[in-house]
């Protein structure tokens, strides 16, 4: 693979894919399912009525696995 390829953490695309629950730091929460997610953090969520949302990396507290 060639260096100048972007790479996505792998623990970070554990996420991929799954139901999370998303907490920012002004105390908002978004669950959904993760369409993508990058290095940064930065998150696309399919919300459950069906509306995608887009987080910025830099809001956001901690991503948890639903279960």
């Amino acid at each position: 693979m060639n260096n100048k390829e972007f790479q996505v953490n792998k623990e970070f695309l554990q996420f991929k894919g799954k139901d999370v629950l998303v907490e920012l730091k002004n105390n908002e929460e978004y669950e959904g399912n993760v369409v993508t997610i990058d290095n940064f953090l930065n998150t696309v969520l399919k919300l459950e009525d069906g509306n995608l949302k887009v987080i910025k990396g830099e809001k956001i507290v901690f991503i948890s696995i639903q279960e």
